[in-house]
């Protein structure tokens, strides 16, 4: 009896998260709630103590389901440039499916309700706190295996794959046509594959530090 109490609350959550994530926090009236959730009146103030409560519990439940199915992609231990390009990939085909233009809810919360509800916005930079740990991790993990060029900043590259993240659902929440946003997963692809090192920089070296291949120019060879 608990187990399908709890099945059903929810369904009726994520009713309201469907809710939130096609209108947006502040078009959405208790009123659609009760009619789109089946929950009473009295038990979206009785069970979450407010609409921003449970506002807030359709969040947690985005990250523990949607959000959790992209970030598969990146949570391996030994994650590196393949599930970043997967990543994306992954999001690019969710962009483009019609009913799913309404971009994420996370990032369309990040802009739209976090620069005014405090708690909203602690959950917002959790996710993205998160998001930019799994790059960071998976371009150290790159760098350790030699696929991305000697002197690469990982901070920098994880800031700047994390507002791809941002630019890319907020392109495919728009009018813009798919192809736009295909596009511009393509840029992405191109800037991850740009990390890679040139043939020359993958070269062993010797353990005095000539490269293997070109002989050692010593003390000897210059006074010949």
């Amino acid at each position: 009896m608990r187990r399908a109490n709890g099945m059903r609350s929810q369904k009726r959550l994520d009713r309201a998260m469907d809710l939130f994530w096609e209108r947006g926090y502040y078009d959405v009236s208790v009123d659609e709630l009760v009619n789109r959730t089946g929950l009473h009146r009295a038990a979206v103030y009785g069970q979450f103590g407010s609409r921003q409560r449970l506002f807030e519990a359709t969040l947690r439940r985005y990250r523990e389901t949607i959000v959790a199915d992209f970030f598969a992609e990146l949570e391996p231990p030994n994650a590196g440039l393949a599930e970043i390009r997967r990543f994306f990939l992954a999001i690019s085909r969710a962009a483009a499916r019609p009913e799913k233009r309404m971009g994420c809810l996370m990032i369309n919360t990040t802009c739209e309700v976090s620069p005014n509800i405090r708690s909203v916005a602690h959950i917002v930079s959790r996710y993205l706190g998160e998001l930019r740990a799994l790059f960071r991790q998976a371009c150290i993990n790159a760098r350790a295996r030699r696929d991305v060029r000697r002197g690469t900043n990982v901070g920098q590259v994880a800031d700047y794959l994390l507002g791809s993240v941002l630019g890319l659902w907020t392109l495919a929440r728009s009018p813009a046509s798919t192809s736009a946003v295909q596009h511009y997963v393509q840029g992405v692809l191109t800037f991850v594959d740009g990390l890679r090192p040139n043939p020359a920089d993958t070269r062993s070296t010797e353990p005095n530090g000539t490269r293997r291949g070109h002989r050692a120019v010593g003390p000897a060879r210059l006074s010949r």
